[in-house]
């Protein structure tokens, strides 16, 4: 049966995971906001002359759907620098194992309807609590890892946690800064942050019965180039065989191509592989064995963790991490 206080008894472990993703498809992450950019011709040259501003749309400049970026303060100066943001790796995590695990009798039942609609609540929360009950449907897994918000008027918000699972980004890390290339032209300019390669791509979707252009359809967009590189850091706070099972699955599935992150997968966007990985487990003294134990190697762990003296520190070797899989097999 689902437990919701996975916390009762505090936190005793703590696994680390280190992801190093690598852009084998161009990766697109939308912020909301756009870049504009003005094209001029010259006059005694057969080229052009792309000049990309950091600020809004202004007479006959072209819109540009910009990037995802963030902001800090190095050397006395706060300064524009883009990155993938936790919440875009995470939903993709999440979409992926409810596709994947969650048995489809209920995987369409999992979206709350309007608070106001009383009926179609009460029919969401009996879905949930019999979905619940059920370990081999998938959705325990997913609601002890991630979490599960039940906005209902009764006690059924009782069965709502803030799950196991936290996950954190780090910037791109591109240590060389280029410019822009739009279809093959470098752009000169200000154009945000250039801590990655980007690149300007057009789309222009056709009309399915006309097979013409859209009216309006037309619309530029940035992107990171592919070969960018960042990096992922994920925690679980008293960890389970099968969270590790899962985590291997992840790596698996990225790596194949078929779990992908960002916007545009539908066009071959989103898709990275696992260049880096390391895993580490953290258990204060007395704490309740771990399902696949076995597989890891005690180590001494480093200076800087906080952990470091106080808790046992044990190293899981990548070509161990498949072992888990098995622990899987009683949610599916």
């Amino acid at each position: 049966m689902y437990n919701n206080h996975i916390f009762s008894v505090g936190v005793h472990s703590v696994f680390l995971a280190f992801w190093k993703l690598e852009c084998v498809t161009p990766l697109a992450i939308r912020n909301g906001l756009s870049i504009s950019y003005e094209e001029a011709i010259a006059r005694k040259s057969r080229g052009r002359d792309l000049k990309f501003k950091w600020k809004p749309k202004e007479g006959s400049d072209y819109e540009v759907a910009a990037l995802h970026y963030g902001y800090e303060i190095a050397n006395g100066q706060v300064s524009a620098y883009h990155f993938v943001p936790a919440s875009s790796v995470r939903g993709a995590l999440r979409s992926w194992t409810i596709s994947h695990l969650v048995h489809p009798d209920f995987r369409s039942k999992m979206t709350p309807p309007e608070r106001e609609d009383e009926t179609r609540t009460q029919a969401y929360v009996d879905n949930m609590q019999a979905a619940l009950a059920e370990r081999r449907n998938g959705y325990q897994l997913i609601a002890s890892l991630f979490g599960l918000a039940l906005d209902t008027r009764g006690e059924e918000e009782q069965l709502a946690n803030a799950g196991r699972l936290r996950l954190e980004t780090e910037k791109f890390s591109e240590a060389k800064a280029r410019p822009i290339a739009a279809n093959g032209i470098v752009a000169q300019g200000k154009a945000g942050p250039d801590n990655a390669h980007r690149q300007m791509v057009v789309r222009n979707p056709l009309d399915r019965i006309t097979h013409a252009s859209k009216e309006g359809g037309l619309h530029h967009f940035l992107e990171f180039c592919r070969g960018e590189s960042f990096a992922v850091r994920i925690s679980i706070l008293n960890p389970q065989g099968s969270d590790l099972g899962l985590i291997n699955l992840w790596v698996r599935e990225m790596d194949d191509g078929l779990l992908r992150i960002g916007a545009l997968s539908s066009i071959g966007r989103g898709r990275v592989r696992v260049v880096k990985q390391s895993y580490n487990l953290w258990q204060r003294p007395g704490a309740p064995k771990i399902e696949g134990l076995e597989h890891f190697v005690a180590s001494k762990g480093h200076d800087n963790d906080a952990l470091a003296d106080l808790w046992q520190s044990h190293t899981l070797p990548d070509t161990a991490l498949g072992k888990f899989k098995k622990y899987l097999q009683e949610h599916v």
